[in-house]
């Protein structure tokens, strides 16, 4: 006789088998909390979170630090609406979720009722209604869905009277590794063997220790330059002589890329970079885990399946290459021109002094806003996902759900994160999720009451300053009423210090900086022109 089961057991045990520690969300009064008491029967952590968005992106940061899918829950209607925003973060920047949303069981009562599949169709690989007559293999199917390359968002509309449904139990199925296509290879080797000054740009893709360690080695045999997109940072060590700095499609990279004789993609996602015509010359070997991108100029060879297996393929060595004062000058050029003045209390100088008070390896993470130029520029990571970013969709309110994510699924790794004011204001609320978390994380606002990025987008298009300002927030203070610390920085108090002060204290707080906003424009028209 085939075991019985209910379907909320059966995707609970889905998620045990690929190994699911924790879901995220906010239940409704459905099927949601039918899910959290099979995954509590199975072992598997419910985390209360203030917000769906919060919870979507907690789950999609954890999928992309763990590699098994993020799962995350919210109620029907506005729970599922309010998801929205998290699941464009993962479909856009390859982090495998599932959103699993209340639905009704059969049609009648208007309230609260619209096409959730059709909501989420634009932002998702898959959707679905998902019923017991699906069967336990449609179970596998949406997991599997949302870890196969591409990784991306899976939503499931599940009623409750369907999550209690009996269903017939079978073996989990198991998605296997592709193999590299070397249909290329002899191309490949051929412009790497002409070349001289060979650029690398390393993209989401690579993010792993073994696509890591072969960059390495074909960085050393080759005397490559190496410049990550943000989601890359740290793949290569931003500390090698051979890392210029971030590659964004914009001004700040072109001396490098000008002077390069090849360009190689090294998992690079075209969503990476910012819109633009692709402005170089040299030819552009592709070496990619996904065969289908668009990239912004036809590569002249492709080398499609896993990167670390393609690039030790590629192999080569160069006696001929870029000489080391050439990158090294490169190196301090892209560094100059994205520094600002100097200012007591300008991004630089918050930036700066986070890295010398933080723990060694601390993970950052980086909300969108002006600082992240600052942010981006002078943190140095050492290992793929040292920083956490999002780039593909550029959200803000992304740095505290991403810093409570890193925190459940590395606790004993130091964790940084930095936001803006607009940007935590956003997400106030999951300060309460991070004190219930209660792990050690550093949160750095830097607090110039303004959403300062769009303020000189607004002041380069010659606009009047409208709709970007507003009074300052305590932030510190609205820490401590949700059970943070909270340190308040003003343009006479010692930064460096109360910095130490907070990477000393046990449990999340909140440092809120006084912050000067003078050097942003001069910043922006380095990078992007």
């Amino acid at each position: 006789m085939a075991e019985k089961s209910t379907l909320v057991d059966a995707i609970a045990a889905a998620m045990k088998d690929r190994g699911v520690a924790r879901m995220f969300g906010i239940p409704g009064g459905g099927s949601s909390l039918d899910l959290i008491d099979a995954a509590d029967r199975a072992g598997i952590e419910f985390v209360l979170t203030q917000t769906e968005t919060a919870a979507v992106i907690m789950a999609a940061v954890t999928g992309e630090l763990t590699g098994a899918p993020g799962v995350a829950l919210a109620g029907i209607g506005p729970g599922a609406a309010a998801s929205v925003n998290g699941m464009a973060y993962a479909q856009l920047e390859q982090a495998p979720v599932v959103l699993f949303t209340d639905c009704k069981h059969r049609p009648g009562s208007l309230h609260q009722a619209y096409d959730q599949q059709a909501l989420f169709a634009p932002v998702s690989k898959h959707t679905q209604r998902l019923s017991p007559e699906d069967g336990v293999q449609s179970i596998d199917a949406v997991f599997d869905c949302a870890s196969a390359t591409p990784p991306g968002a899976v939503h499931i509309d599940l009623s409750a009277s369907d999550a209690m449904a009996g269903v017939e139990m079978s073996g989990r199925s198991v998605v296997k590794s592709g193999q590299a296509d070397m249909g290329d290879l002899s191309k490949a080797r051929a412009l790497l063997a002409a070349s001289r000054r060979i650029l690398i740009i390393v993209g989401l893709e690579a993010r792993s220790d073994s696509s890591a360690d072969a960059l390495s080695a074909f960085v050393e045999g080759t005397g490559a330059a190496v410049m990550p997109t943000y989601k890359a940072k740290g793949v290569y060590p931003d500390v090698g002589p051979s890392c210029i700095g971030a590659f964004t499609g914009a001004q700040a990279e072109a001396d490098c890329a000008d002077g390069a004789d090849l360009i190689v993609f090294y998992g690079v996602d075209p969503v990476e970079f910012i819109p633009g015509n692709w402005r170089y010359d040299a030819p552009i070997i592709e070496i990619s885990i996904n065969g289908t991108y668009q990239q912004p100029a036809t590569p002249a060879a492709r080398l499609i399946g896993p990167l670390a297996a393609s690039i030790s393929a590629l192999g080569g060595t160069s006696a001929d290459r870029w000489p080391a004062g050439e990158l090294a000058e490169l190196k301090r050029d892209y560094q100059a021109r994205l520094s600002q003045r100097p200012n007591p209390r300008n991004a630089d100088v918050i930036v700066q002094a986070m890295l010398g008070a933080a723990p060694a390896g601390t993970r950052l993470t980086v909300d969108a806003g002006a600082h992240m130029f600052s942010a981006m520029t002078i943190w140095q990571a050492a290992a793929p996902f040292g920083v956490l970013k999002s780039n593909g969709l550029s959200t803000m309110g992304f740095a505290v759900p991403a810093a409570i994510a890193s925190a459940y699924c590395a606790p004993e790794l130091p964790i940084a994160a930095i936001t803006g004011d607009g940007g935590l204001l956003m997400t106030l609320g999951e300060l309460a999720t991070a004190a219930r978390c209660g792990a050690n994380m550093v949160i750095v606002v830097v607090n110039d009451a303004a959403l300062s990025l769009i303020d000189i987008k607004q002041a380069r298009q010659q606009r009047l300053s409208r709709g970007v300002r507003y009074p300052a927030t305590d932030f510190a203070a609205a820490a401590r009423a949700m059970g943070c610390g909270g340190i308040n920085v003003g343009p006479d108090d010692d930064l460096d210090a109360c910095l130490v002060q907070a990477f000393d204290t046990a449990g999340p707080v909140v440092v809120d900086i006084q912050a000067n906003a003078d050097g942003y424009g001069d910043q922006l028209a380095a990078l992007r022109g």
